[in-house]
């Protein structure tokens, strides 16, 4: 697949968040007002470029709408509950319900969404958002992951490889960097879902 660029990757998710919320694809115009873009022609040529590389088609039944690729594959996620980005504890493990998020061939095994609870991931995560997570035990300096330290306790931080060892570190800077300790990585943050 291309490598898209943050606007084309923008209009994606508004066209995949948009379609998820009302079960119809936006038109450009709504497409406009939710990117804040006042031309509908930069909203048109970024679908233009989407469509190019395959991520977009014509909305069947709807006039200047684009939806989805087919090729692309919606699935929903459960929600596994909340989970801090802020103080380790009090994440909650009930179903919360789903989320639509797209997947790859790999499809939806192995994923689950939480939501997100505090403000020291703010800048990146805030507080209400839904994430999409991978169960992973590993993960590279730099990703943001759920880490588990007890069976009530779990949090969302950034991860950093230091030559001491893994430290998880806030994206707001009013909270401290704190080594991993006793917590066990259980999963890494693949896609962020955010009502506009």
């Amino acid at each position: 697949m291309e490598k898209l660029t943050p606007r084309q990757r923008q209009i994606l998710d508004l066209v995949r968040n948009f379609t998820a919320d009302h079960g119809y694809a936006p038109t450009v115009r709504e497409l406009c007002s939710l990117a804040g873009v006042s031309s509908p022609d930069t909203v048109q040529y970024h679908l233009d470029n989407l469509r190019q590389k395959g991520m977009l088609e014509e909305a069947r039944g709807r006039s200047r709408a684009a939806q989805i690729a087919a090729e692309e594959r919606v699935a929903l996620i459960p929600i596994l509950g909340k989970v801090p980005a802020g103080p380790t504890s009090g994440a909650y493990a009930e179903t919360m319900g789903h989320v639509p998020a797209v997947v790859d061939r790999g499809g939806a095994a192995g994923l689950f969404a939480l939501k997100i609870k505090g403000d020291s991931m703010e800048s990146t995560l805030w507080d209400g958002d839904t994430v999409v997570v991978r169960w992973q035990e590993t993960a590279s300096s730099g990703d943001v992951v759920v880490v588990r330290y007890e069976e009530e306790e779990a949090t969302v931080k950034r991860l950093k490889v230091k030559p001491a060892g893994l430290v998880l570190v806030p994206d707001n800077p009013r909270y401290e960097p704190f080594d991993l300790g006793e917590g066990r990585i259980a999963g890494k943050v693949i896609s962020l879902i955010r009502k506009l």
